[in-house]
C-alpha cells in the first residue's frame, strides 16, 4: 500500500526523485521582446565553408534596410571566435557588450553542390560535301551545299546546389536568444543539351553559384528580421473581405509571400480596396530598402485616396521620413 501511494504521488508530480522542488526562476521563464527598441544590429561569425560569404552578404543587405543600424563587428581578436552557439558564454558577453549594439546575429552554413553530366540525342543538319544549283534572294544561281539530318550526342551538365543557413539572434539587453530559424536556398539549372537557353560554356564556377545562393539567403534573413520589427510597431488593416483577412493571418504567421499574393489578387478584382492596398504597402515597407519603401509609399497614397483612415496617413508619413533620411544621408 505504501509503495502504491508513492507511485501515485510520483506520477502526479508531488515527489521529485534526486532533486529539490524549487520555483522556476524568472530568468528562464518565457518572455516577450520589444522589437520596437531593436535598432542596432551586429553580424558575427557564420560557421561553415561559405559562412563568411553569407555574413558579408547579410551585412551588405542590412546596410540597405532603413529599419536598422549596422554596427561593425571586426572579424578579428576575441569576436572572431564567437559562434552562435557560444553567445551566452560569460567569456564572450563582456566583449559583445563593447559593441554597443542591441542585438547580434550568428549562424552556421552548410552547402551542397553536384554537377550531373549527360548527353541528349538530337537531330542536327550537317553538310554532305555535295552541291546543287539554287537561286538566291536576288534571283542569281549559286552553289548550295546539300544538307543531311544526323543524330548527334550533345553533352550537358545539370547543376544542383543548396545552401542552408541556421541563424540565431541574441539580445544583449536581456542576454537571451530572441529568434532562431533556418533558411534553405536551392539551385537547379541545365547547361547544354537540346533546346536549352544556357550553353555548356555558360556553366559558372561552383563559387559563383553558391555566392548567388548566399545573396538570396541574406535577403530572406534580413527580411525576417525587418518584418519581426515592423510587426511589433504597426497594425494591419482588417475589414470584412475574407481574402484580406486571410492575408493578415498569413502575414502574422510569417507567410508574407502568400499574404502578398492574396492581397494582389484582391486588388486585381477590386483596384480600389484600401485595406488590401494598405496591407500590401506594409509588406513592401517591411523589406526596408529604399526601392521597396517607395513602392509602399505609392500603395499607402492610393489607399488614402480610396479610404480615410489614420493608418494610411501614418504609413505615408513613416515611409516619407525614412526616404528623406536616406536622401539627407547621401546629399
Amino acid at each position: 500500500m505504501i509503495l502504491h501511494r508513492f507511485l501515485i504521488a510520483l506520477m502526479a508530480g508531488m515527489i521529485c526523485v534526486g532533486c529539490s522542488m524549487k520555483p522556476v526562476p524568472d530568468d528562464v521563464r518565457p518572455f516577450r521582446v520589444s522589437w520596437e527598441r531593436v535598432r542596432d544590429v551586429a553580424i558575427l561569425k557564420f560557421d561553415g565553408p561559405y559562412g563568411e560569404t553569407v555574413r558579408l552578404h547579410t551585412q551588405k543587405r542590412l546596410v540597405e534596410v532603413k529599419h536598422f543600424n549596422l554596427i561593425e563587428a571586426l572579424q578579428s581578436g576575441p569576436l572572431a571566435e564567437v559562434s552562435c552557439d557560444r553567445l551566452e558564454e560569460a567569456q564572450f558577453l563582456h566583449t559583445l557588450e563593447t559593441l554597443a549594439t542591441d542585438t547580434v546575429i550568428g549562424g552556421h552554413v552548410t552547402a551542397i553542390l553536384n554537377d550531373n553530366h549527360g548527353t541528349d540525342q538530337a537531330q542536327v543538319k550537317e553538310g554532305t560535301g555535295y552541291y546543287k544549283k539554287e537561286k538566291d534572294v536576288h534571283g542569281q544561281w549559286v552553289d548550295v551545299e546539300i544538307q543531311r539530318t544526323v543524330q548527334r550526342a550533345l553533352p550537358y551538365v545539370t547543376r544542383q546546389a543548396s545552401l542552408t543557413t541556421s541563424f540565431k539572434i541574441f539580445d544583449l539587453n536581456t542576454r537571451r536568444f530572441i529568434a532562431t530559424d533556418e533558411l534553405t536556398e536551392s539551385y537547379e539549372k541545365k547547361f547544354g543539351g537540346v533546346n536549352e537557353p544556357h550553353d555548356l560554356g555558360d556553366l559558372p564556377s561552383p563559387d559563383v553559384t553558391l555566392d548567388e545562393l548566399a545573396a538570396r539567403t541574406a535577403v530572406r534573413l534580413v527580411a525576417k528580421l525587418s518584418r519581426m520589427k515592423l510587426s511589433s510597431i504597426i497594425s494591419f488593416d482588417k475589414d470584412d473581405n475574407s481574402m484580406v483577412m486571410r492575408g493578415v493571418t498569413l502575414a502574422e504567421d510569417g507567410a508574407w509571400e502568400d499574404a502578398m499574393q492574396l492581397w494582389n489578387d484582391v486588388i486585381q478584382n477590386e483596384p480600389d480596396n484600401p485595406s488590401a492596398l494598405y496591407n500590401l504597402g506594409v509588406a513592401y515597407e517591411s523589406l526596408g530598402d529604399i526601392e521597396n519603401l517607395r513602392i509602399a509609399k505609392g500603395l499607402y497614397q492610393k489607399a488614402a485616396t480610396c479610404g480615410d483612415k489614420t493608418l494610411y496617413a501614418d504609413g505615408i508619413s513613416r515611409v516619407k521620413d525614412m526616404i528623406q533620411q536616406d536622401n539627407n544621408h547621401w546629399n
